[in-house]
């Protein structure tokens, strides 16, 4: 392969940095991370398309040691990279591993199945991703067929159950709860601050929603540019939006938090509504509810807002 094989524990790395310094038709340090899940056969062409449109730097993350010429690759795209697991993994985790192995002080999130637009990396666009100060710019979402797909996701509470809406808009910027499918610009300084998505949730619907709550109760914004698209190139995938056995560990870092002056607190006296839902023993509900206290208490000072207001105050923070 072209450089020396980096292995850790979890992946290793196939490829090598471009070096400091290599020209881009971009203005700015935007890294490329291209999540795998449409057949492997079509990603070489994929790959040789997102080169060609700048990028310093792509890394494309493996689930698997690639099945196609992998190192032809790497010396035809220079800058490229390629991240493989050791296991399979969330899409949130890999975006984890990603934002600490690219140096781009942004970076774009994509799936092989996406595309830009042809007018994705003109100026204007350029601009945008330039001047973005949110902690990740969404892309309008269009389907194969050029159709506008609702991207914009609403949170409303119903007796601190989450509902969320999705809808369409005719803004051009307006908040989001989430980024859709996890595509999107992502600040690298920012989203490293929040910790990143959460390992322990193995539902990508909620790893992506746990994120997206947490990020706007620690004051940050997640915000969908109309100015910025991305279509599909086959099926919009679906996605189970079940809530599973990782759900209370997502209502007790997040629903379950008050904000109280300049901190959050998770009360006891939200043990109760936990040990009902949870469908296990007392001794392994209690066990649960004091851990996740004792995150909210380390972070308590990270929550500049919580969950009740957040709906309530939605679009007018």
């Amino acid at each position: 392969m072209s450089g020396t094989p980096f292995i850790s524990e979890s992946y290793s790395i196939l490829g090598s940095r471009a070096p400091e310094g290599t020209t881009s038709r971009f203005e700015l340090r935007v890294s490329l991370v291209v999540l795998g899940r449409g057949p492997a056969l079509f990603r070489p062409s994929v790959l040789t398309e997102f080169h060609s449109l700048g990028f310093p730097e792509i890394l494309c993350i493996e689930q698997e040691s690639p099945r196609f010429d992998a190192e032809k690759l790497l010396g035809d795209l220079p800058g490229l990279r390629f991240l493989v697991l050791s296991e399979p993994a969330t899409p949130g985790v890999r975006i984890n591993l990603a934002a600490r192995e690219i140096r781009g002080d942004r970076f774009l999130v994509l799936w092989d199945d996406q595309s830009l637009s042809e007018t994705g990396l003109h100026s204007k666009v350029q601009r945008l991703w330039q001047d973005f100060s949110f902690l990740v710019m969404v892309p309008e979402m269009r389907d194969r067929e050029g159709y506008e797909l609702p991207c914009v996701q609403v949170p409303t509470l119903e007796k601190d159950r989450l509902k969320i809406l999705t809808l369409g808009t005719d803004q051009e910027n307006v908040d989001t709860l989430f980024a859709s499918d996890y595509t999107g610009l992502y600040n690298r300084g920012k989203f490293l601050a929040t910790g990143g998505y959460d390992q322990a949730l193995g539902n990508p619907f909620w790893q992506k929603v746990d994120w997206g709550v947490r990020s706007h109760l620690w004051g940050e914004r997640l915000v969908v540019d109309r100015g910025f698209k991305v279509d599909y190139r086959s099926e919009v995938p679906s996605e189970d939006q079940t809530p599973d056995r990782s759900y209370s560990r997502f209502y007790l870092r997040n629903l379950a938090v008050r904000h109280l002056g300049d901190h959050g607190v998770l009360p006891m006296i939200r043990f109760w509504a936990h040990a009902r839902r949870s469908g296990r023993s007392f001794s392994d509900s209690l066990a649960e509810f004091l851990n996740e206290r004792a995150w909210v208490k380390t972070h308590r000072y990270r929550f500049q807002t919580d969950a009740r207001l957040l709906s309530e105050l939605w679009g007018n923070l």
